[in-house]
């Protein structure tokens, strides 16, 4: 987990010193389709810049499987650091869920609950409003730091 620390921190550092001081005209809304990810499977998100360089991102997924329904809902504040078009993000956040499939709890037939989240991502965005992005997105769970990922691409306007 510390070496998980000290990369996050390295990357923010470095981006700090190379994004410019102020920000890009960036378009203010991103809609996405994220593959694993925050949300653990799939997700479709808004993203709304709120202030220069902070932003608001909700999503949601629904998996049906087996006439059970898995929910997952990420909220997540980002702050980016814009190095020309494109920008490393990082940002905090909760992922609710809820399940009627047993996750392994003995007699348990759902499962509700939140997990703690956070995000590295880079994202790059084309003059169009196309955009790609490539994240990490680990997990705090049950008092255990969980490794995870994702990519998304998606339109901002």
């Amino acid at each position: 987990m510390k070496h998980y620390i000290k990369i996050i921190l390295l990357l923010v550092f470095i981006f700090t010193l190379t994004s410019s001081s102020t920000a890009q005209m960036q378009k203010s809304n991103n809609i996405f389709l994220e593959v694993f990810g925050n949300a653990g499977g799939y997700s479709i998100n808004y993203d709304r810049a709120i202030w220069n360089k902070i932003s608001l991102r909700g999503g949601m997924m629904l998996l049906p499987s087996d006439s059970k329904l898995i929910t997952s809902v990420p909220l997540i504040i980002n702050y980016r650091f814009y190095t020309s078009d494109n920008y490393l993000e990082t940002g905090l956040g909760v992922t609710f869920f809820s399940s009627s499939l047993n996750f392994g709890k003995l007699g348990e037939k759902t499962a509700k609950g939140k997990i703690f989240t956070c995000v590295i991502s880079y994202c790059f965005q084309t003059e169009s409003g196309i955009n790609a992005r490539i994240s990490f997105t680990p997990f705090y769970y049950n008092r255990e730091f969980i490794p995870f990922g994702g990519f998304s691409f998606g339109y901002s306007f």
